[in-house]
């Protein structure tokens, strides 16, 4: 049994090779729309009808569920982390508790539905945007904000505070900049590094590479910023490396 899943768990990514051998060039003649619709086409082209519907059914309600957890999760930030966190003690730290408990229900209720009518907005204008590249936006932007206090102070106990909130800005704008085109190779055009230029304009158009550049830069000033600013205390270093090594 192991083994046959481990054979078919690897396959369901290779869903878009397949669906490209299979459909040929009439998968990519329509665009993005072609690549967004490439596992219903593939579906109903090898599976009858009633099989292909009911595997159409179980993707869209494993969107609807990973979706459903998304907007829950980022009404509660607001709720909770915000809210209730860090405003609540600050101004309202006279409020009963029950009418506390009000205003993060009322909170989330409200942010909840902005969500998902700012997702619906959102939608209808990248409709003909490539799902996986859209997807890539979100995810790149976290990667780049996250790879210099993240992945670097995993690895490395010299990380300070001053570091990671530079590191976490650092990656979070600069992936905006790249990949929103703000910044352009073309700005060097004439200079003896213009090949450079064009070889940024050629990767600021995808995600991933915008990850990887913004990504790399917040790690070296994740880095230069620490070993410029107050190392944490050792013995914060200390229970920190106690509670991680006690989860393992």
């Amino acid at each position: 049994m192991a083994f046959v899943f481990g054979l078919i768990l690897p396959a369901i990514t290779l869903g878009g090779a397949l669906a490209r051998g299979v459909l040929g060039d009439s998968l990519i003649a329509g665009g993005a729309n072609g690549a967004n619709t490439a596992l219903p086409e593939l579906f109903l082209e090898i599976f009858p009808t009633w099989l292909a519907a009911l595997l159409g059914v179980g993707i869209l309600a494993a969107v609807m569920s990973t979706a459903d957890g998304l907007v829950i999760s980022t009404s509660q930030v607001f709720a909770n982390d915000i809210y209730r966190r860090s405003i609540a003690p600050r101004w309202h730290a006279r409020l009963e508790q029950s009418v506390l408990d009000q205003n993060v229900l009322f909170i989330s209720r409200v942010v909840t539905a902005l969500i998902l009518l700012g997702s619906a907005v959102l939608a209808w204008f990248v409709i003909d945007m490539n799902v996986v590249l859209l997807v890539w936006v979100g995810i790149g932007g976290f990667t780049a904000a996250l790879a210099g206090p993240l992945v670097l102070g995993s690895v490395w106990r010299g990380v300070t505070r001053a570091g990671a909130i530079w590191g976490f800005w650092t990656g979070a704008v600069l992936f905006i900049l790249i990949h929103g085109e703000f910044l352009s190779g073309s700005w060097l055009a004439g200079t003896s590094i213009e090949n450079f230029g064009r070889w940024f304009d050629f990767n600021a158009t995808s995600p991933y590479s915008a990850a990887t550049l913004a990504g790399l830069t917040a790690a070296l000033v994740t880095a230069l910023v620490s070993w410029a600013t107050e190392p944490l205390p050792e013995a914060h270093l200390i229970q920190i490396s106690g509670a991680l090594s006690g989860r393992t």
